[in-house]
């Protein structure tokens, strides 16, 4: 290990400080010396590594008022006795002196650092900082794309049970509501719609490879980073619309002790636990243990909800440069395997002889249903070679295995036999997948001349392989709207009709470079991909195989200014394989990818001193490969298609005093299908229409209240509003309406009460509070979804 002389102690003098002077108005109570380190790092967008004994047992008198960084570390150190050197304009070391040397081996890094910023957990609503983008600790300020982020808080606050939940408040996403079906991730970002799980990311790593294969429990989540926009220059093949990366809960230093009970509507029972810390006095070995179970209904009769999840995860850290997170996990639940697809007439449109209730269950109790066993392990590691080059690597392999028996319409178009008869088939398709997936990068940092450069290189690869058989039940059951009936049928079952095995390899290599000078940041980016995708049928004896590879690439500008705003735009790309082939008389070869291209221009804002963000975006984002009907061969494909959406979203995350905060958020999505043929013999093309399910406007704003003082003191109250504009169907001949749901949420510290019951919340939270009935757009054209209609939690959570 080196050293490096000190340049100053205590408050004598400083290294040789690279910072811009810019002057910050900083607000940093007196606290323990970590904390305040941790609240400069925040505000100044500073990077602070240290040892964890450098500032063991040491108190700041913390620092307010309007200063540059090195005169507010300056105060914050006085009298401590730690020297401190620049080792660029954004990264500062610390260290008691030995010899006059100052001693570089850091373990802790605040600020912009990876354990407190872009990956780590965020104590408040609002997330400065965002590792999803650049696959680097950055500033969201800096990032050149449109980047959310939905903290562990504002989870918590608004009692977050599910993924479409937790990103309700997002502008530019709509996740599909689908209460009592096999409710599998089903998401629009900017107007493109991801059913297969390309936009869905767990730490980093895609999160499956087909919807019926995996589940999300939002309890296990540290935060959730919803990137908009092409995001194929890192991750790979990928959806136009952009990523949501899931971040799971990661061992603490700082104890962790929950227990919670939930109970609410639909008999719902839940049982959670979270428990972390070091287990050495040096805290060289940190555990976290998350658990949760559930047994619950739904608002569909006969439509369990019930979950067992169980996350084991441990940290060791043998010295200070190296650290290795096990992260594990299984994930057992049990839902509905009807598909709730409803028609129009008897939901949206009157039925003469009664109206499809809410309530009722298009399957057979007993017989359909979706369960999954998931079990995933794999691991984070990090090396520093230096405080500036370091060495990253994620990992993970999944086995899943899925028992579906789904329930199905047999009436096509989907319609009701005499107003009031529903037929329905059942179709038995268990399926087992197996994926492995490993992330290897390096980055560091390097000055040429004026400018600073944070490089990152990587190489990823990716293999998925799932087997999948499918029979049909030889007889139908039919359900009657008026008064349904179950368990009449005794379903017989046909051979098998599918019976394959899918195979994906992908694997890329990227480079990125974000340069830095003054207050400009250039982000430079480019990725070539791989992918192999073979399809084999045992049942024909036939397999074929389709090899794509795409290069991808970014490149954005940015411009922070001293006061907060950061104007900013970029161009970037994406590719999504699409699977089928063409017709044999053109030769039948497999389709090619289809591209994404994106232009986005927007300002970002962050108050100096301040916890708030807003962000204000344009974006002009086109699909091309799109299939649609091959012109001359009925029944077949061919890749003329195209669609584009362009839109404006606006996004402000506001602290806005330690009581309050605030979150707003508006999004208009102008998205057509630009491009498209009508099949053979008929005139009729999509041309000029409104891809399905998207809707023109939507809005949404949350308030959050806690009582600091008085007789209410420990009372929180948080109210919320979300408005979904009216979408079409496919062939925009139904305009599905808009509708506005109202959610609320109370909540007390019992410790306020008695101090015997410190650590104690009880919350109540209702999501549709006024009981709103609504649809959403269906799978088939001449069908809706019902919406969730309101829920009803009562938490009790212990903390100690």
């Amino acid at each position: 290990m080196g050293a490096v002389q000190a340049q100053g102690t205590g408050a004598q003098g400083t290294g040789a400080a690279e910072t811009a002077p810019r002057r910050i108005a900083f607000d940093i109570p007196a606290a323990p010396l970590g904390d305040a380190l941790a609240s400069l790092g925040r505000q100044a967008r500073l990077q602070i590594a240290y040892a964890p004994d450098t500032v063991a047992g040491l108190g700041s008198p913390g620092f307010r008022g309007t200063a540059t960084a090195e005169e507010a570390l300056r105060a914050l150190l006085s009298g401590s006795g730690i020297a401190w050197r620049f080792s660029g304009p954004d990264a500062v070391t610390l260290s008691r002196p030995v010899n006059g040397a100052l001693m570089l081996d850091p373990v802790t890094v605040v600020g912009q650092g990876r354990g407190a910023g872009g990956s780590g957990a965020v104590p408040g609503t609002v997330a400065t900082d965002s590792a999803t983008a650049t696959k680097t600790d950055t500033p969201i300020t800096e990032i050149p794309q449109s980047v959310s982020v939905v903290t562990r808080k504002e989870m918590e606050q608004r009692g977050v049970t599910t993924l479409n939940g937790a990103i309700a408040y997002t502008p530019g996403v709509r996740a599909i509501d689908y209460p009592g079906g096999p409710g599998a991730p089903d998401i629009l970002l900017r107007g493109f719609r991801d059913t297969g799980l390309f936009s869905v990311y767990r730490d980093g790593l895609r999160a499956g490879f087909n919807a019926y294969d995996a589940e999300f429990e939002p309890y296990s989540l540290e935060r959730i980073d919803v990137l908009k926009g092409p995001a194929s220059v890192l991750f790979g093949q990928g959806s136009p619309g952009g990523i949501i990366n899931l971040t799971s809960k990661r061992p603490s230093e700082t104890p962790i002790r929950e227990l919670q009970f939930q109970a609410g509507s639909h008999d719902r029972i839940q049982g959670a636990a979270d428990f972390s810390g070091a287990i050495d006095a040096e805290k060289r070995v940190l555990v976290r243990l998350t658990g949760l179970w559930r047994d619950s209904g739904t608002q569909i009769d006969h439509a369990p909800d019930d979950r067992v999840y169980v996350a084991p995860a441990i940290t060791l850290r043998p010295n200070d440069r190296t650290s290795l997170t096990l992260l594990a996990s299984h994930l057992h639940s049990k839902v509905s395997g009807s598909e709730q697809s409803i028609p129009m007439v008897g939901s949206l449109y009157d039925n003469p002889k009664g109206q499809i209730g809410t309530n009722i269950y298009f399957g057979e109790p007993g017989l359909t249903d979706w369960t999954v066993d998931s079990t995933s392990i794999g691991y984070a590691f990090e090396h520093k070679f230096t405080p500036d080059w370091s060495v990253q690597q994620n990992t993970r392999y999944t086995r899943t295995r899925v028992d579906f028996h789904a329930a199905f319409p047999m009436s096509w178009p989907v319609d009701l036999v005499d107003g009031q008869y529903y037929p329905i088939g059942v179709q038995d398709r268990p399926k087992s997948t197996t994926s492995f997936l490993v992330d290897t990068n390096v980055q560091g940092r390097v000055e040429t001349g004026p400018l600073v450069h944070r490089l990152l290189a990587g190489l990823d690869y990716a293999r998925y392989s799932g087997k999948e058989t499918r029979r049909n039940s030889l007889n139908t059951a039919v359900i009657d709207i008026l008064n349904p009936v179950y368990g009449t049928t005794d379903f017989v079952y046909g051979d098998a009709w599918v019976k394959s095995r899918s195979t994906i390899d992908q694997l890329g290599v990227y480079l990125q470079d974000q340069v830095k000078h003054g207050g400009w940041v250039l982000t430079l980016g480019g990725r070539q991909d791989w992918v192999i995708n073979k399809e084999k049928d045992y049942l024909g004896g036939t397999e074929q195989k389709a090899d794509n590879q795409a290069f991808t690439g970014r490149v954005g500008l940015a411009h922070v200014f001293e006061n907060g705003l950061a104007p900013y735009a970029s161009y970037a790309t994406s590719f999504q394989p699409e699977s089928g082939s063409y017709a044999p008389e053109r030769g039948g070869g497999m389709f090619s990818p289809t591209t994404g291209t994106q232009y986005e221009v927007g300002v970002k804002y962050q108050p100096p001193g301040r916890e708030s963000l807003i962000t204000v975006s344009l974006f002009h984002l086109t699909q091309q490969n799109v299939t649609t009907n091959d012109p001359v061969y009925s029944g077949f494909s061919v890749q003329d298609g195209e669609v584009r959406s362009r839109g404006l979203e606006i996004e402000g995350k506001l602290e806005l005093t330690e009581e309050m905060s605030l979150i707003a958020s508006y999004a208009y999505i102008d998205a057509e299908i630009t491009k498209d043929n009508a099949a053979v013999g008929s005139t009729t093309s999509r041309e000029g229409l409104t891809p399905s399910s998207v809707p023109r406007h939507t809005a949404s704003l949350w308030a959050d209240y806690t009582v600091a003082n008085g007789v209410l003191r420990g009372l929180g109250l948080g109210a919320g509003v979300r408005y979904v504009g009216s979408s079409y169907n496919a062939a925009n001949t139904v305009k599905v309406p808009d509708y506005t749901l109202v959610d609320a949420a109370i909540r007390y510290e019992l410790g306020e009460l008695r101090s015997e019951l410190a650590g104690t919340t009880l919350a109540l939270t209702v999501t549709n509070l006024t009981d709103k009935e609504y649809v959403t757009p269906g799978f088939y054209d001449n069908t809706v979804f019902y919406g969730n209609r309101r829920q009803i939690l009562g938490t009790v959570t212990y903390r100690w």
